[in-house]
C-alpha cells in the first residue's frame, strides 16, 4: 500500500491486505485497453488449464493511474441506441455515439457516463455495453485510489471512526448517514453517488467500487464479462477475510472459490484474469488453511472444523472439473485418510497447492 498515507496504527494482517488491494486496484485493465479488450467474440477457452501469473498478487496502481483515451477501432464497437436522424448513417451515428462517450471517459466525467449508460444500453448490442462499461470501470478504478488517499486522511478517518455508518444487522454500509465533518460528508456523498461503496478492515476505512450497480447489467453485456461482474459483486457484498476472520460461511468461501476457479479456467486470455486470479489465490489459501482467528484445523487436537468439514463434503459432492474443484477432492481424500487430523500429509498436500505461486499444476 505504498503512497496512502497516514492509513492506520494497526498492522492489517495479510489476508486483509490483499482484499484490501484488490479493492483499491479494481478492474487489472489499464484504461486506454478498455474499450480494445474483444468483449464480441468471446467464448470460453479450450479447457487448457493456465498458469497463474508471476505477478498475480501485486497490484496494478499503474494501470489505474493511466490517461483515459479513446482506443483503436473502438467506434465500430459501440452502435448509437438513440434514433437514427433523417438522412444519417447508421455508421455515422455509431463513431458520434463512440466520440461522445470517449469525451465523457477522457473527462473521468463518471456521473455522466453512468447517465449514458442507463439512457443506451437496453437498446444497445453486448459488446457495446461491454465496452462501455469496462472504460467506466477503468475510470473508476482511476478515482479510486485517489478516493482512498483523500479517506485517509486522520481527520476524516477520526469522523467516520466516531459514526455508526454500518447497518448493525446485515452490516452493510448506509449510504444516507453523514458524520458532521464536511470533507468526510463530500466524499460520502460522492461515493454514494457515483458508484463506490464503503468498508473498513482492521480501524481502516476504504472506498471500493460497488460491483452490485454493474450487475444490473449483467445480461445485457458478453458472458466473459458478466462472468466477472458476479465476482466482483461477491466482494462488494462482503469482504472475504476482515480483522485476520473469515467473515462468510464455509459454504460461501468455497462457492466463491469455484466461481473464481471457473472463470479462469474457461476464459484463459480474459483482460480481467489477474484480478480474479488474486481473488481465487486467496479463497484457495483460505480453503486450505483457514485464517488467524478463524483457522480451519483445531489448535489443540488438529482436527478440522465440524461445520468447514461438512461444507467441504458437501462441495465434494456437487462435483466438476475445475482446477479447484480437484484440489478440493484430493485434500478431502487426504484428510480422510489422515482422520479429519492435520498430518504431516495434510501439510505437505496443501503446500504443494501453493496459492501465491502457481494456483493449479496442468
Amino acid at each position: 500500500m505504498s503512497g496512502t498515507r497516514n492509513r492506520t496504527s494497526k498492522k492489517i494482517p495479510a489476508l486483509a491486505a490483499i482484499a484490501l488491494m484488490t479493492a483499491l486496484t479494481g478492474s487489472v485493465l489499464p484504461p486506454e485497453r478498455a474499450a480494445a479488450a474483444p468483449a464480441s467474440q468471446e467464448r470460453p477457452g479450450s479447457g487448457r488449464e493456465t498458469k497463474a501469473p508471476q505477478n498475480g498478487t501485486k497490484p496494478r496502481r499503474e494501470a489505474a493511474g493511466s490517461q483515459v483515451v479513446p482506443a483503436s477501432g473502438e467506434a465500430a464497437e459501440l452502435p448509437s441506441a438513440l434514433p437514427l436522424r433523417s438522412g444519417a448513417s447508421a455508421s455515422g451515428n455509431a463513431s458520434s455515439a463512440a466520440s461522445a462517450f470517449a469525451k465523457l471517459a477522457a473527462a473521468n466525467d463518471v456521473p455522466r457516463m453512468w447517465a449514458y449508460i442507463d439512457s443506451r444500453a437496453e437498446a444497445s448490442s453486448p459488446a457495446a455495453v461491454t465496452v462501455w462499461l469496462r472504460r467506466l470501470e477503468a475510470v473508476q478504478t482511476k478515482r479510486l485510489i485517489e478516493l482512498d488517499e483523500q479517506l485517509s486522511a486522520e481527520n476524516v478517518q477520526q469522523a467516520l471512526m466516531k459514526t455508526d455508518l454500518f447497518d448493525s444487522q446485515d452490516g452493510s454500509w448506509l449510504r444516507s448517514v453523514r458524520t458532521g465533518v464536511p470533507k468526510a460528508d463530500a466524499l460520502l456523498k460522492e461515493m454514494a453517488a457515483q458508484g463506490y461503496v464503503l468498508d473498513t478492515t482492521e480501524g481502516y476505512y476504504f472506498p471500493k467500487i460497488d460491483y452490485e450497480r454493474y450487475r444490473k447489467y449483467a445480461s445485457q453485456v458478453s458472458a466473459r464479462y458478466a462472468a466477472y461482474l458476479t465476482i466482483r459483486a461477491d466482494e462488494t457484498r462482503s469482504e472475504l477475510t476482515k480483522d485476520a476472520g473469515l467473515i462468510v460461511s464455509w459454504a460461501e468461501l468455497l462457492e466463491r472459490a469455484e466461481r473464481q476457479s471457473l472463470y479462469l479456467h474457461s476464459y484463459p486470455n480474459s483482460p480481467e484474469n489477474e484480478v480474479v486470479m488474486r481473488m481465487y489465490r486467496q479463497s484457495l489459501y483460505v480453503t486450505l488453511y483457514g485464517t488467524d482467528n478463524v483457522p480451519l484445523f483445531d489448535y489443540g487436537n488438529q482436527r478440522i472444523e465440524p461445520d468447514a468439514k461438512k461444507a467441504y463434503e458437501r462441495q465434494v459432492r456437487k462435483g466438476g472439473q475445475s482446477p479447484f474443484a480437484r484440489s478440493l477432492r484430493g485434500y478431502m481424500r487426504v484428510l480422510a485418510d489422515c482422520g479429519g487430523k492435520l498430518t504431516p500429509a495434510a501439510e505437505a498436500y496443501r503446500e504443494a497447492q501453493d496459492p501465491w505461486g502457481e494456483a493449479w499444476k496442468e
